[in-house]
C-alpha cells in the first residue's frame, strides 16, 4: 500500500469515527475534485460540534499559523452540535478571511454548521443535499443546569446573535425564516437556487475586494468565457491576498490573546450564561432585559416556541 493511498484511509477513518468534539486534521486530497493535493491540503472540521472546539480549533490553527493562513481554507462536515460553539467558530472564521468548503467527499453541513458557512467570506459547496438548516437547539444536560429565567435569558441572546449573524453576512430573509420555520427532524436542504441567492461571497467582502483589488463578477465571468486573460483574475487573487492575510494574521493574534485573559467575573453577574454579542468569547453582560419567547431555540426535549 503506498503511503498516499495510507494517508487516504487514515482521513476517511477520521471523518466517520465517533468523538468528542469535532476532528480537527489537515486534509491531502481536494474535497470536489477528489485529487490528492499533497500533505499541504486545507484543515477540515469533522464531527458534531462540542463545548471547547472553538479553542481546540484556534489550537490547531496556532500550531502552524502560516500553514493555515496561507490557504486559508476550512473544510466543513458536521450534522450540528452546540450553537454557542458555531457562533465563536462562526466569528473567528469571518475574522479571519477564511473561505468554507462544503463537498460530497468530507459530508455535509447541516445545523448550526450552517452559521460558520455563512460566516465565511467565500463558501463553496458542489452537490445535492449538502446544507441543511433547521432551528437551533439546546443540549439537554446544559438546559437543566439553568433557572428558568436564565433559560429565557440564553435563548433571547443566541437567538438575536443567530439572526445577527446571518442578516450581516447577506444570508436571504427567506432563508432565515426558513432556518426557523424547521426543526431537526424536518431540515430544509439548500437548492442550487438557494445556493444562488445565498451567494459564494459575503456582501461586505465583495465589496472589499472592489475597493481595494478591482474586483468585479463580470470580470471574472469574462476570464472564464475566455474574454480576458487568466492573468487578470491571478492578479486580483493576489491582491486579495495581499489584503487580507495580514489583517488574518492580526485577528488570529487577537483572539489568542482574548482566550488566554480570564473571565474573573463571568460566573458571579446574573445572566451568566449569556453571550455578548459580535464577539467569539463567551462574556456575562449584554443580555436582553426580558425574553418574548419568540421563534426561540428549542431545547431537544421541549415544544418548538411558538411562531408569529
Amino acid at each position: 500500500m503506498s503511503s498516499r493511498t495510507a494517508a487516504w484511509i487514515v482521513a476517511l477513518i477520521l471523518i466517520g469515527t465517533p468523538a468528542l468534539g469535532a476532528e480537527l486534521f489537515y486534509m491531502d486530497h481536494d474535497p470536489l475534485s477528489k485529487e490528492y493535493v499533497g500533505p499541504t491540503g486545507p484543515l477540515v472540521l469533522s464531527g458534531e460540534i462540542d463545548p471547547g472546539d472553538y479553542d481546540r480549533l484556534l489550537s490547531k490553527i496556532s500550531e502552524d499559523e502560516s500553514r493555515f493562513i496561507e490557504q486559508n481554507k476550512l473544510l466543513l462536515a458536521s450534522d450540528g452540535g452546540d450553537v454557542t460553539e458555531a457562533i465563536k467558530i462562526a466569528h473567528l472564521v469571518k475574522a479571519l478571511y477564511t473561505e468554507v468548503v462544503v463537498g460530497p467527499l468530507t459530508g455535509r453541513c447541516v445545523g448550526v454548521c450552517f452559521l460558520i458557512y455563512a460566516a465565511a467570506d467565500q463558501r463553496v459547496t458542489d452537490g445535492p443535499r449538502l446544507i441543511g438548516i433547521h432551528r437551533p437547539e439546546f443540549d439537554d444536560a446544559d438546559w437543566d443546569l439553568l433557572s428558568p429565567p436564565d433559560q429565557w435569558l440564553l435563548e433571547e441572546d443566541l437567538l438575536a446573535q443567530t439572526r445577527a449573524l446571518l442578516q450581516d453576512n447577506g444570508v436571504p430573509v427567506y432563508l432565515v425564516d426558513e432556518m426557523f420555520r424547521h426543526t431537526a427532524n424536518d431540515v430544509y436542504w439548500l437548492s442550487e437556487r438557494d445556493e444562488r441567492a445565498l451567494g459564494a461571497m459575503s456582501p461586505p467582502f465583495e465589496q472589499l475586494l472592489t475597493a481595494k483589488c478591482a474586483w468585479s463578477d463580470t470580470l471574472e465571468q469574462a476570464v472564464y468565457k475566455g474574454e480576458r486573460p487568466m492573468e487578470d483574475l491571478k492578479e486580483m487573487w493576489a491582491c486579495r491576498t495581499r489584503v487580507t492575510q495580514p489583517a488574518a494574521h492580526e485577528a488570529l493574534a487577537l483572539a489568542l490573546k482574548e482566550k488566554s485573559a480570564p473571565d474573573t467575573d463571568a460566573k458571579t453577574k446574573p445572566g451568566a450564561h449569556c453571550r455578548k454579542k459580535g464577539t467569539a468569547i463567551p462574556h456575562s453582560d449584554d443580555c436582553p432585559d426580558k425574553p418574548n419567547g419568540t421563534n426561540a431555540p428549542q431545547s431537544k426535549n421541549r415544544p418548538a416556541a411558538s411562531q408569529p
